[in-house]
C-alpha cells in the first residue's frame, strides 16, 4: 500500500498507464461530492463489486475516503484479494478539495458532462415541453416520441404518448416505429443526458428526419405544468424485418469506416482476456431478453445504453480496452463512437467470428462456516446477552425493525459496543457475509423479514428519525425527490446538470471530444 497527495494523484490520472480511481465512501457521502474521474465502489460491498470495476490486479488503484480510515481498511482487503498496486489518497476528499480540485455532486459526472459537451459542440437540436405540448394539442401526428431510458424507468413515469425505446436500441429499431418515413423523432429521458445522446446518436445515421431532444425531459415536462403518465407499457418492436436488419448492418459498416472504429475477432478477445497485465472490459449492449437467451462468454450485460449514460457505474480503469458486442453490429458501433468521444479505447467484436454462446451463470455465495438464525431463534435468545445489528437499508430500518436492534453499515461497525453474541440482520446474504468478516467472523446471520418477526412474536418498532439523516450514509440525498414530485429538487438537478461544463478543469474537459457528425 502506498500513499499519495492530491497533486500526485491528479498527475497520475493524466498518464497513459492504467489507473483506477475508486471512492469507497457510501452513497450519501459520495453524492455530496467526489472527483471527476472516480468510480463508486462503496466499502459495504467492496469485494463484490471491485472485480467488475478493476479486473486486473496490477492496475494502479487509488482509493479515496473521508479521511476516516475506511480507505485503509479497503486497501487491506484488496491486497488480501491479490491487488498489487493500491494507493490511498492522503487526507481523503477534503484534501482533494483543499488542493482546489473540483468535487462533483450526484453521480456519473463524466457521462452527464459528455452529454452537455455533445449538445454544445455538435449542435443537438432540442424542443421544449411547451412546444411539444402545443403539437400534441393541435393534433399534430407527424412525430414520434421515444423514451430513451430503461423500460423500468419508463414504466415508472413518462410523457403521455411516448414509447419505450432505450438509447442503445434507437439506431436499430427507430425505422420500425415510424408512422411514416418522414416523421420527426423526439427523444426524451428524465433529464438531459439520454435525450441529448439519443437524439445525436440518430443524427449520426444521416437521417432526413428532423430529430429533437426534449429539453429537460420528464422533469422539464412536469416543471412546465403538464401531467406525466404512470405505468405505461408501450414498447419497441422485437421482430424486425430482414430489410431493416440488413440496412442496420450496412449503416454500421459505413460508420466504422467514417469514425475509424476497430473491429476485432473473437480470437483476439480471448488473447486479451488471458493478458494479466492489461485490462479488457467486455460489454454486451443488447436487450436483456437477447442477452439471457445466450451471450459471448465473459461479456457483461449493459442494458439500454446505460454504459454511455453512466460509464463510472460500469468500469473504473482508465486507458483500458473496451470491447462491445451486438450481432446486428449497429448498437455496438454507436456505443463505440461515444466511448471514443469520452476518451476510451473502444472496439467492436466481429459477430461472424463467434463460435458459440453461453447462458447466464448463477452466482453462488460461499457460506462455509456461517451460522444462520431465523426469527424464532432470535425470539428465544436470552435477554441482554446478544447484540442485534440491523444492516438493512436505513429506510427499511426506519419503517420497522426489531426492538433493541441497532442500525449500522459496514464502515460503521467499529462504532458499535458489542455485548455478548452477535446477530446480523440483513436483507441479502452477500452484504451480511462482509459485515460478518469485519466482525472477525463471530456471529450469526438472519435473513428473516418483518413478517417472520411478527409471527415469532418479536416486538417491531418504527423510528421516523432513527437513524438520523446525518448517519444515513447509505441514502442518496442529492435531489432524490426529483422523480416523485419535488419540483425544487428537479430544478436543482437541472441546474447541476447544465452547470457541469463550467466545473470541469482543462484535464477533465480534454478527455471529452465528441466526434464530428
Amino acid at each position: 500500500m502506498n500513499y499519495l497527495s492530491a497533486i500526485d494523484v491528479k498527475q497520475l490520472l493524466s498518464g497513459t498507464g492504467e489507473v483506477a480511481f475508486i471512492d469507497v465512501r457510501e452513497v450519501a457521502e459520495y453524492g455530496r461530492g467526489h472527483p471527476f474521474f472516480v468510480s463508486h465502489v462503496p466499502y459495504s460491498i467492496l469485494e463484490a463489486r471491485i472485480g467488475l470495476y478493476v479486473p486486473c490486479f496490477k492496475t494502479a488503484t487509488i482509493l479515496v475516503d473521508g479521511a476516516d480510515g475506511v480507505a485503509d481498511k479497503a486497501a487491506k482487503h484488496l491486497e488480501a484479494m491479490g491487488y498489487e498496486n493500491i494507493i490511498v489518497l492522503i487526507g481523503g476528499i477534503e484534501a482533494w478539495a483543499d488542493a482546489d480540485y473540483a468535487v462533483y455532486e450526484g453521480i456519473s459526472a463524466p457521462s452527464k458532462s459528455f452529454g452537455e459537451v455533445v449538445e454544445h459542440e455538435l449542435g443537438t437540436v432540442s424542443i421544449t415541453a411547451d412546444e411539444l405540448k402545443a403539437r400534441m394539442d393541435n393534433g399534430d401526428d407527424n412525430f414520434i416520441l421515444l423514451d430513451g431510458r430503461t423500460p423500468q424507468e419508463y414504466h415508472k413515469m413518462t410523457i403521455p404518448s411516448s414509447t419505450s425505446c432505450p438509447n442503445a436500441e434507437l439506431a436499430l429499431r427507430y425505422k420500425a416505429m415510424l408512422g411514416n418515413p418522414d416523421q420527426d423523432i423526439i427523444i426524451n429521458c428524465a433529464g438531459r443526458t439520454r435525450s441529448l445522446i439519443g437524439a445525436q446518436g440518430l443524427r449520426l445515421l444521416g437521417l432526413s428526419n428532423k430529430i429533437y431532444a426534449l429539453e429537460n425531459g420528464t422533469m422539464g415536462w412536469k416543471l412546465a405544468g403538464f401531467e406525466l403518465e404512470y405505468g405505461a407499457t408501450r414498447s419497441y418492436p422485437t421482430d424486425l424485418s430482414e430489410t431493416i436488419l440488413s440496412e442496420a448492418k450496412n449503416k454500421a459498416d459505413d460508420l466504422i469506416n467514417e469514425y475509424d472504429i476497430s473491429v476485432i475477432d473473437h480470437d483476439r478477445v480471448k488473447e486479451w482476456r488471458e493478458d494479466k497485465n492489461k485490462t479488457t472490459y467486455m460489454f454486451d449492449i443488447r436487450t436483456e431478453e437477447e442477452y439471457q437467451a445466450g451471450h459471448v462468454d465473459g461479456f457483461r450485460h449493459t442494458p439500454g445504453g446505460q454504459l454511455i449514460q453512466a460509464t463510472d457505474q460500469w468500469f473504473a480503469t482508465r486507458n483500458a480496452r473496451i470491447v462491445l458486442f451486438d450481432p446486428q453490429r449497429i448498437r455496438a458501433v454507436i456505443a463505440a463512437i461515444w466511448l471514443k468521444g469520452m476518451g476510451h479505447d473502444a472496439y467492436v467484436l466481429d459477430e461472424s467470428s463467434i463460435d458459440g454462446l453461453v447462458r447466464i451463470e448463477e452466482f453462488e455465495i460461499d457460506v462455509t462456516g456461517i451460522e444462520f438464525i431465523d426469527a424464532a431463534g432470535i425470539a428465544n435468545l436470552p435477554d441482554g446477552k446478544t447484540t442485534l445489528i440491523d444492516i438493512r437499508s436505513s429506510e427499511d430500518y426506519r419503517v420497522g425493525h426489531i426492538d433493541d436492534a441497532i442500525w449500522s453499515i459496514r464502515p460503521k461497525l467499529d462504532d458499535i459496543e458489542v455485548k455478548g453474541d452477535i446477530v446480523i440482520i440483513a436483507s441479502e446474504l452477500l452484504t451480511a457475509t462482509y459485515a460478518l468478516k469485519d466482525l472477525g467472523g463471530k456471529g450469526k446471520i438472519s435473513l428473516s423479514e418483518p413478517e417472520d418477526w411478527k409471527q415469532a412474536g418479536l416486538n417491531i418498532i418504527a423510528t421516523a428519525d432513527n437513524p438520523p439523516d446525518a448517519d444515513r450514509i447509505d441514502f442518496q440525498f442529492h435531489t432524490h425527490g426529483r422523480h416523485s414530485g419535488n419540483m425544487d429538487h428537479a430544478r436543482e438537478y437541472l441546474r447541476w446538470e447544465t452547470g457541469l461544463m463550467d466545473q470541469m478543469d482543462e484535464q477533465e474537459r480534454s478527455t471529452l471530444k465528441p466526434l464530428p457528425s
